[in-house]
């Protein structure tokens, strides 16, 4: 009975340590779950700042791009770029031009070589204004875009001007470099012809330009 109830006693206690065993199994499952879960939102913490870190970035530069082409634009429609830029600056579409026509001018055809000017030839700037109404229009007959900038004859100084006005359009307005006493200057309109951003000649007249009193 002594040897029955030991082996009972040691099958009890192998009993024992495989429950033991299993408890402490469940214990160390249970602790390392939450664990597992710290380190899922730990690293979905790190990919979430990496992906911020990177937009940062992204945004930043769209900024300085942005900045960049608004400061290109102001600096080109006032004339102050260096002389490669400026000009590359000028084929680009006038964004003063509007659709349409100042004048009644009929229907006209024009030939795929000529090409038809129509502006003001006494444009005049009132005092303590930069704007002159050089009223500048590009028929719908013609074949090219243009843009026109006037030259004072005196000094070769070049006063203002558009930038490229297509077919169908025209632009009112344009602003003169200031400093002219009042009074008549002759001045040389100079056009420039492109088809489509291509340079495609161009032609030169003289006008007289009004500054008032």
């Amino acid at each position: 009975m002594r040897e029955g109830r030991v082996r009972d006693g040691e099958i009890l206690n192998g009993r024992n340590e495989n429950q033991r065993e299993k408890n402490r199994h469940e214990k160390n499952r249970q602790t390392r779950e939450p664990d597992t879960e710290g380190r899922r939102q730990r690293c979905r913490k790190r990919r979430n700042r990496r992906r911020f870190r990177t937009w940062i970035p992204a945004l930043g530069i769209f900024s300085l791009l942005l900045a960049a082409g608004a400061l290109f634009l102001h600096y080109g429609e006032a004339g102050l770029l260096p002389e490669p830029l400026q000009a590359r600056a000028d084929i680009l579409p006038d964004r003063r031009a509007k659709r349409g026509s100042l004048h009644e001018n009929g229907e006209r055809q024009v030939g795929e070589g000529d090409f038809w000017v129509i502006l003001n030839q006494i444009p005049t700037v009132k005092a303590g204004s930069d704007e002159c109404n050089l009223e500048y229009e590009n028929p719908k007959a013609n074949h090219y875009g243009a843009r026109v900038n006037l030259y004072l004859k005196a000094t070769g100084e070049r006063l203002g001007g558009t930038r490229r006005v297509d077919p169908g359009r025209y632009v009112e307005t344009i602003k003169i470099a200031d400093g002219l006493e009042p009074g008549e200057y002759p001045v040389t309109a100079r056009v420039e012809l492109f088809d489509g951003s291509t340079p495609a000649g161009g032609m030169s007249m003289d006008i007289t330009l009004h500054i008032l009193e």
